[in-house]
């Protein structure tokens, strides 16, 4: 059976960071995936750039081309894998990283959030906007990358993936009803009581203890 392949997307700019890298592809290929990590398996401009020169392209053209050839082949490794891992260590999130895993969400791949910084927390907690690319969850281990990946591949979660709307548009449908209300100037209450009828039934149903804080559904009056 051929192996999912995973994209692995964080920093790459310094030493530490393409360690860490290093560290995280070979736990996805300890844990029987397959992985694209740019810093390895993709262009590299600094070895690339002097050829251009040798050949007569002029600086400037030679940068666009390779901006260009590394957006491609990143897109289409992108595309082409079964998830994305995305690294937000660091004092802020990578950029590039960032992209990567806004395409791979709009494409409907499985991605797993990693993080043991606590650097990048927004008043204790991750930028809302990030942490929804992995389902508002996240890993802080090495070792609970891989097992991510298994838990979004279980044929529970394929089932489900295949019956229910993509993620782009299950996230813009709650957005719409969301709007709806801020415009036509409901009361906090009544925008309270939406938020919960259009996720307490989805925190419940990932929750690891159903029988917890979920075991008492909200109901309108």
């Amino acid at each position: 059976m051929e192996r999912r392949k995973i994209y692995c997307a964080g920093p790459l700019f310094n030493p530490k960071e393409r360690e860490e890298m290093s560290q995280i592809a070979t736990v996805l290929e300890d844990g029987g995936y397959s992985v694209f990590l740019p810093q390895r398996d993709g262009l590299e401009f600094a070895k690339l750039f002097p050829l251009f020169m040798e050949k007569g392209i002029p600086a400037p053209d030679a940068r666009k081309i390779l901006n260009m050839a590394i957006f491609s082949l990143d897109v289409y490794q992108i595309v082409n894998s079964s998830g994305l891992v995305l690294n937000m260590n660091g004092r802020v999130p990578d950029e590039g990283a960032m992209v990567e895993a806004g395409i791979a969400w709009a494409n409907n791949k499985a991605i797993v959030i990693y993080r043991s910084d606590s650097r990048s927390l927004i008043e204790g907690n991750c930028n809302p906007l990030v942490l929804g690319l992995s389902d508002f969850s996240l890993v802080a281990a090495y070792d609970e990358i891989a097992a991510g990946f298994d838990a979004r591949f279980s044929a529970a979660a394929e089932d489900e993936l295949l019956a229910r709307d993509s993620q782009s548009e299950a996230a813009t449908k709650s957005g719409r009803e969301i709007y709806s209300y801020l415009t036509s100037r409901k009361s906090g209450e009544e925008i309270a009581d939406l938020l919960i009828d259009l996720f307490r039934e989805r925190i419940c149903r990932s929750s690891e203890d159903p029988k917890g804080s979920c075991s008492q559904a909200h109901t309108q009056p």
